[in-house]
């Protein structure tokens, strides 16, 4: 070897010495390329997994509410089966009197019947001694007609007649009198027949109702044993939830965010009175369609996003201005985890959001490296018309609008576009120029 070095002269020496230190940086540009990429993938990946850790977080919150919910129907229905059985035994004490009324009013029925039809035969029996009599007469007066003209069997036909007389009067005037009665007893059997009557409805509607009423508690009870299935599902739902995927990522769920609500020292309805009060006041007015996406925001998923919706929370520059007290009656208003608002930093991450949504515009394509005034309005007209869109947009549809635009646009790589736009529509401006200081004009190295 030092021979060589010997046999160099100096051109030769300084040549090898270029070619060793151009060899070198080769090696260390190609390494640090490679280091790069693989940062940024590690960075890509780091991001991927902490959404994912904060969409099962709002996930497990979605759960545990629902759980919350199914908890108080169960209650309700419990609640609603016991006053269901107190009015069943209130309609079968109900159905027992109609029953002892009925029974009662049964009898009675009889017994006037059998006292009417008793009349009746004595009326009958009544009207055969009238006949009987007046027969008598009517011989005693075909005797005298026939010349018998004896005085004394005269004149004691005379007083037969009399006597018979009386009798026909008094049985006529007995007859009367039990015709009377009798006519009463039909008056008050029919009384008793409408009666028996209306106590049969009576019996009936109570039966009918009672038939109602357990087929409610029936209903009831296969609800009641439904919300146990479906209560112990959302508990299984949530224990797997929490486990399935997230066991090594989500390890800054604090133990206190288990407790369930209750409600604060101020309940949801004074709450969510006091937040809209303070619109326009301690916090900017904003509408429907000033919506930002607050779900960008970590820790609120859609249905906490659609609580503060209900609340006019459309902007991340509302949310940016919660003081602490705003901050209790927001978390009262939508029933969620007190401390969980400072404890994921939503003031902090809505003054970000909202600084960034300021200095790029959701329909500006531009801000992605590769893309031009001429490919952004052929993106336009292909419907890509968002940061949103082009983020969700395959590789391979990209290239399918480019090819279609032309030869000309046809030899863009549009593999980094939806990455880079994810970063945009999300305001991650730092990690987007890092990303697009690593690219080399839109493209990762090595492409």
């Amino acid at each position: 070897m030092e021979n060589l070095f010997e046999s160099l002269n100096h051109q030769d020496s300084i040549f090898f010495l270029l070619s060793m230190l151009i060899s070198f940086l080769i090696g260390f540009i190609a390494a640090w390329a490679m280091w790069r990429g693989a940062a940024m993938r590690f960075q890509r990946e780091a991001a991927d997994w902490k959404k994912k850790h904060d969409d099962l977080a709002a996930e497990l919150t979605a759960v545990r509410e629902k759980l919350d919910l199914s908890t108080a129907d169960l209650a309700k229905a419990k609640r609603e089966a016991e006053i269901a059985l107190e009015e069943t035994a209130s309609f079968q004490k109900e159905k027992l009197k109609w029953q002892k009324d009925l029974d009662q009013s049964l009898e009675e029925t009889v017994r006037l019947h059998a006292s009417a039809h008793s009349y009746q035969a004595t009326i009958e029996e009544l009207h055969q001694q009238v006949n009987y009599l007046q027969a008598q007469n009517a011989s005693m007066a075909e005797q005298a007609a026939s010349g018998q003209s004896e005085h004394e069997k005269l004149a004691a036909m005379q007083t037969s007649y009399g006597a018979s007389m009386e009798q026909v009067g008094a049985l006529e005037a007995r007859i009367a009198q039990l015709t009377t009665e009798n006519e009463a007893l039909k008056v008050e059997g029919k009384k008793e027949d409408e009666n028996l009557l209306n106590l049969l409805k009576s019996y009936n509607d109570t039966t009918n109702r009672l038939g109602t009423l357990e087929e409610k508690i029936g209903s009831l009870v296969a609800e009641n044993e439904a919300l146990k299935a479906e209560l112990d599902g959302l508990k299984n739902a949530a224990s797997d939830g929490a486990v399935m995927g997230a066991a090594a990522i989500v390890t800054s769920i604090n133990p206190a965010d288990k407790e369930a609500i209750t409600g604060g020292t101020i309940a949801p309805s004074d709450a969510k009175n006091e937040v809209l009060a303070a619109i326009g006041s301690s916090i900017p007015t904003a509408t429907a369609d000033q919506k930002d996406d607050l779900t960008q925001i970590k820790g609120i998923g859609s249905f906490l996003e659609k609580k503060l919706n209900a609340l006019s929370i459309y902007t991340f520059e509302q949310i940016s201005r919660f003081d602490a007290g705003l901050i209790d009656n927001v978390t009262a208003a939508i029933e969620f985890f007190p401390g969980r608002i400072e404890r994921d930093d939503w003031v902090g991450q809505a003054k970000k959001l909202a600084e960034n949504s300021k200095a790029i515009k959701s329909n500006d394509l531009k801000v992605v490296e590769g893309i031009g005034p001429k490919i952004e309005k052929i993106l336009f007209d292909a419907g890509i018309q968002t940061l949103s869109d082009l983020e969700n947009a395959s590789v391979e549809h990209l290239k399918e609008v480019l090819s279609n635009a032309g030869d000309h646009y046809r030899i863009h790589d549009p593999s980094t576009w939806p990455e880079q736009a994810k970063l945009a529509a999300a305001g991650e401006l730092e990690k987007l120029k890092e990303y697009q200081d690593f690219l080399s004009g839109g493209k990762e190295p090595g492409q």
